[in-house]
C-alpha cells in the first residue's frame, strides 16, 4: 500500500460532517456554527488518534509522508464533505496541532481514549458549541463517532511501498 492509498484508509475511516441529524440522536440540539464546531473537535480527535497510532507503527519518515497524504485529503474535502463552509483550512492546521498537544498531554498523563474525548467535551463545551448540561450527550457522541481502535488496527496492518 502506497501512503497515498493508506491515508486514503484512513480518511474513509474517519467521521466527516456531523450531520444535525446525528446530533439530534444524541439529544444535541446544535446551530449551524455549532456543527461545524463539533465536526472540527471530531476530526482533530480522529486525527490525533491517526497520527498516534502512525507514531507507534511505523518509522517517522512513513509517519511524515501517510500524514500529510491524509492532510492533503482533507484540505481538498474541507468544505465539501467536512461542511467547512467559510472557514480557513490552514487556520484549522494551527488549531489541530494545539489540540494534538492537549490531547497528548491528557495521554501522558496515563489517560485512556474516554479521557481524551472528555477533554475535547470540555474544550467543546468552553468554547460554546454545546452548553454544559450536553457535556455527557457531547462525550457519548465522541466515544460512538471516533473509531480508536480500528484506526490503531488499520495502522498496523499497513505495510506501505514507495509512491
Amino acid at each position: 500500500m502506497t501512503p497515498f492509498q493508506a491515508a486514503e484508509a484512513l480518511y474513509a475511516m474517519i467521521p466527516h460532517a456531523v450531520p444535525r441529524a446525528t446530533l439530534e440522536e444524541f439529544g444535541i440540539d446544535a446551530t449551524p456554527d455549532q456543527a461545524r464546531q463539533i465536526t472540527r473537535e471530531v476530526l482533530s480527535l480522529s486525527l490525533f488518534w491517526v497520527h498516534s497510532a502512525l507514531q507507534v507503527a511505523l518509522p517517522k519518515s512513513s509517519q511524515e509522508r501517510v500524514f500529510r497524504e491524509l492532510w492533503q485529503l482533507l484540505a481538498k474535502a474541507w468544505q465539501s464533505d467536512l461542511g467547512q463552509e467559510g472557514q480557513d483550512v490552514e487556520e484549522y492546521l494551527e488549531e489541530m496541532e494545539g489540540r494534538r498537544s492537549t490531547y497528548d498531554g491528557v495521554v501522558r498523563e496515563g489517560g485512556i481514549p474516554v479521557m481524551v474525548s472528555a477533554e475535547a467535551a470540555s474544550i467543546l463545551e468552553s468554547g460554546g458549541a454545546v452548553p454544559s448540561e450536553d457535556r455527557q450527550k457531547i462525550l457519548a457522541l465522541l466515544l460512538d463517532l471516533i473509531p480508536v481502535d480500528a484506526i490503531g488496527e488499520l495502522v498496523t496492518e499497513l505495510n506501505l511501498t514507495a509512491e
